[in-house]
């Protein structure tokens, strides 16, 4: 309950998360929204210190760039996974998840919630237990940033989001590992860059 209350906007990032008021407006005990808290500090959501509250974690243009840089190579590792194990119409239920979601005029998040559904997707094909389980660690971080990137949509960013995706299920289905990574980073450097454009920082 507290992610979703994160990602959908009730908690700006850089914002303190007390445990008594959490206890209370999520109608839980105290000892429930600090074990929620510690889950979400493993997956890098918000920062806990020493006599300190935690805070969701605060949005920033260097953040952006080491956690997209890190994405970026484990979505190449991922791609190059699952032209391996290339097979074609293996995404067509997400693309079409996805696809409703932008035509749909459904809530942002949900476009984000299909867009990362396609991503788990390919690391799901990639079959690799320790790559899955670094993505799993900052996915919620990447869907927090694209969550804030998708605030005011980008001129264009949805009628190309679809198209985007079935081209990389498109070439992860040619089975050429090669080009599977190298689109696979371009990506994601296009994502940031998008993001970038949005923070002040």
């Amino acid at each position: 309950m507290i992610r979703e209350a994160i990602m959908n906007g009730t908690f700006r990032p850089g914002e303190e998360l007390r445990e008594g008021a959490l206890a209370e407006s999520l109608a839980v005990s105290r000892g429930s929204v600090r074990e929620g808290l510690s889950i979400l500090e493993r997956e890098g959501v918000i920062r806990t210190g020493w006599h300190r509250p935690a805070t969701v974690i605060p949005a920033s243009k260097e953040h952006a760039r080491n956690l997209y840089r890190l994405r970026a190579g484990l979505d190449r590792i991922a791609a190059q996974g699952a032209a391996e194990r290339a097979c074609r119409g293996g995404f067509s239920e997400v693309l079409e998840r996805l696809r409703a979601a932008v035509e749909g005029g459904v809530a942002r998040s949900e476009v984000v919630r299909a867009d990362l559904e396609f991503h788990d997707a390919v690391y799901g094909l990639a079959d690799n237990e320790p790559l899955t389980s670094a993505w799993q660690a900052i996915r919620s971080q990447i869907r927090l940033y694209q969550l804030l990137r998708s605030t005011e949509p980008e001129v264009g960013y949805d009628s190309t989001l679809v198209d985007e995706h079935a081209r990389y299920a498109e070439i992860l289905a040619t089975g050429d590992v090669d080009a599977a990574g190298r689109y696979a980073e371009r990506h994601v450097e296009s994502a940031l860059e998008g993001l970038l454009a949005r923070l002040v920082d």
